[in-house]
Order: structure tokens, then sequence, then C-alpha cells
């Protein structure tokens, strides 16, 4: 076993990392001690136990500053790692031990929520079962006023709010699951290998709202590509009614990856091999971060977990 190893797996204590996160934050030695309570001499000898446990200085002093070496700070970002994930687990722990109860909103736009709604109530159930969950589906542009309102906690949405509110959230990717063309196993081009645009003259579609940025989204692409859309075409926003409306009639539709997977599997869809129509990619989600829901952070901890058990059901 290496020294590095070695130290790694007896020699390393939290105290070590908490002091990195500390000076990282604080930048002088001398701020760390008075913080944690100790002698600045204290300090310095765990600062000599980590560099002699690792063989090399996580701190290098330019002038009179001290400045993390590529070491110290590789090891600083994994110690922030791992502080983070100690403090999830604190309120998981939490919530299992203490009963914790009180309420979350979620907030979801149409293509969002049938993906992500089933798997965050099982982890929720897991790890807060006396929390009340509420759910409300709409288009971004009614959410983010409730999300800043407080009538939601958080939102998941394909798109951002406007850029002058975009500073009141804090964000971040949760799951790339694009929007994808689909139809019936019946239809006539569900076994083609290759389509292109010009298949698609004059075939019906069920689309979302015209203010939809899927809509948007997929008008561009027809444009693009010199298709209108014909009379006949139907509008709907539930996955369920549209994908018993595909195997009704040889409707084209959009559908979130992650759905259109299942009803592959079920062997009641097709996906279109059309170039350029994988449309919103990325699912976000948007929180206060100002909030004192004392749920928030289990349930932001669930929606971790339930991305990565949708992420499965992207797979071919």
């Amino acid at each position: 076993m290496d020294p590095i190893e070695r130290f790694f797996q007896a020699g390393l204590k939290l105290s070590h990392l908490r002091l990195l996160t500390m000076f990282d934050s604080l930048g002088q030695i001398r701020l760390v001690a008075e913080k944690l309570n100790v002698t600045q001499p204290a300090v310095s000898k765990q600062l000599a136990e980590l560099e002699a446990g690792l063989g090399v200085p996580v701190l290098r002093r330019v002038g009179n500053r001290l400045f993390f070496t590529p070491v110290g700070e590789t090891l600083m970002k994994r110690a922030r790692e791992v502080f983070h994930q100690l403090e999830q687990a604190r309120f998981e722990v939490d919530a299992l031990t203490s009963g914790i109860s009180g309420k979350v909103s979620v907030g979801a736009v149409a293509t969002v929520m049938p993906v992500f709604a089933p798997q965050l109530v099982l982890e929720l159930k897991k790890r807060a079962p006396h929390v009340n969950v509420s759910f409300f589906e709409a288009t971004s542009d009614r959410l983010f006023p409730m999300l800043g309102a407080g009538a939601l906690d958080f939102v998941l949405s394909r798109t951002g709010p406007p850029r002058a509110d975009a500073a009141a959230f804090a964000s971040h990717a949760v799951l790339d699951d694009p929007i994808v063309v689909v139809c019936g196993r019946d239809h006539p081009l569900a076994a083609r290998r290759t389509i292109s645009a010009a298949d698609l003259v004059e075939l019906p579609w069920i689309l979302p709202p015209r203010e939809a940025p899927t809509f948007l989204a997929l008008q561009e692409w027809m444009h693009e590509h010199g298709l209108e859309f014909p009379d006949g075409c139907v509008q709907s926003i539930s996955l369920q009614a549209n994908e018993a409306m595909i195997g009704a009639y040889p409707f084209l539709a959009l559908m979130p990856l992650a759905v259109a997977r299942q009803g592959v599997n079920r062997e009641k869809l097709a996906i279109l091999p059309l170039e350029g129509t994988r449309f919103l990619e990325t699912v976000q989600l948007f929180y206060n971060h100002t909030s004192a829901n004392p749920v928030l952070p289990v349930a932001l901890g669930c929606i971790e977990s339930a991305e990565k058990t949708i992420s499965t059901f992207l797979l071919p």
C-alpha cells in the first residue's frame, strides 16, 4: 500500500478537510484559528500533519500570503463536496428519526411533470414520509412568478425565467432529456430507418399550446425546412391522452425522451430519426436559496436521487 493510500484510509481526518475549506473562505491561518477558537500553532500543526501524510505541501507562501498548491486546491474542492454530502445526510437522518413534517410545493412544465413527479414522490416517501407534496403543472411564464411569490418551493423547467428575474433564483441542470418527435408503432413512418423533413408534409400533429417553448422550437424547425402545420391538428398537453390518440390515429407528436423510451419499450410508440429534432434538451431546477422551508433541502436531495433513476429510462 503506498503512503498516500495509507494516509487516506487511516490518517486523513474530517478536521484536516475542514481546515482547508475554512482557509479557502477566510484566507488567513489567524482567522481560521479565531473561528475554531484555537491557537495558530494548533492550526499549523494540523496542516503539518496533513502535508506529512500526503508527502507534498497543500499551501505555499508568496510574500506575506499563503495560497493553495494544486494538490491543496484539489483536496479543498473535494472537501467541500464531502461536507455538502454530510450536511445532506444530516437532513435525511433528521427527517427519518424526528419524523420531519411539513409541505413542499413543486411546479413543473407539462413535459417534465410526468417524468419527475412519480420518482420524486417515491424518494420523499423514503426519506420524509410525513411530508405533504403538492404539484402544480403550468407553463414557465406562470410558474416563475409563483416561485418568486413563495407559492412554490422549486420549479422544474426547460427554460429559465426572464433575465431580469434570473438573479432571484438558484438554479442548476438536473437532467438531459430532449423533446423528440414520436408516432404510433403502426404509423407508416414508424419502421423507417431514415426520414427527411419532406416525409412530414401534410401529416397531422398533436401540438402543445402555441405559446409553449416546445411549440416554438418545433415551429422554427418546420419553417427552416419549408413546412407548415396542416389543418386537422390537435392541441393537447396531456402526454397520457396524446399516447392514446397516437395509438388510434396517425398523428405525430412531441414527447420527452424519457417518456418516449417507455412507450417504445411497451411497443406503443416509435421515435422518429429526424435530424435536428431534439428540442430543449436540458431540464433545470430553480429554487429560492433564501427559503425558510425546512423540507426544501430534503426535497432537493430527492431530486438528485430521482434524476439517477430517470437517467436509466433514457438508455436505448
